[in-house]
């Protein structure tokens, strides 16, 4: 029985949520002036197919994914000895972070919280959410600007890191000036 089990994986084609590829292999040119899109509508187009990705991920998986994406926050977080650290309560489809805050205050190390308004200077390690993310950091976030303000007014010490679901990370996400990178994504 010697089946071809190539027809069961996508060969040689772009992520299906890496919009930058997709777009270029169809002809079609993006970005201001180019009477095809707009940077914000690049946005809005890639935050609802991603969104739609992950509502169907089943709540087993994302506990899977989420544990492992725990583990590696962990293991960041031991080599930098932090007292503060930001992270979010996750939205619907988000990586729940339950397992690193508990380690977090096993260890005595204060967690920080959008919905507190924290003091950008005192967090030693930020953690944030993103709809996407690239493998060098830069972050399509909900489109709300909490976390770009944020993460614009960290101080040089503070260590931000991006957290998803490998599906997340793309090649590239339509940036504006205003949007802030982080210095490492971890996905599961």
């Amino acid at each position: 029985m010697s089946e071809d089990i190539t027809k069961f994986f996508w060969i040689n084609r772009a992520h299906p949520f890496d919009t930058t590829r997709s777009w270029e292999t169809q002809g079609r040119r993006t970005g201001y002036g180019s009477g095809v899109s707009t940077i914000i509508e690049e946005k809005s187009q890639m935050r609802a197919e991603l969104r739609k990705w992950r509502r169907g991920l089943a709540s087993a998986e994302i506990d899977h994914r989420s544990a492992v994406i725990c583990e590696a926050l962990i293991t960041e977080v031991k080599s930098s000895t932090p007292s503060n650290v930001m992270v979010f309560d996750s939205v619907p489809g988000e990586p729940r972070l339950k397992i690193f805050r508990e380690w977090l205050s096993e260890h005595g190390i204060e967690i920080a919280l959008p919905k507190d308004d924290p003091n950008p200077l005192n967090i030693d390690v930020a953690v944030v959410p993103g709809v996407a993310f690239t493998a060098d950091g830069h972050r399509l976030g909900q489109g709300g600007g909490w976390y770009d303000r944020f993460l614009a007014d960290v101080g040089d010490e503070t260590a931000t890191i991006g957290v998803c679901f490998q599906e997340q990370v793309v090649s590239a996400v339509p940036q504006e000036p205003h949007d802030i990178s982080v210095h490492r994504v971890i996905s599961a």
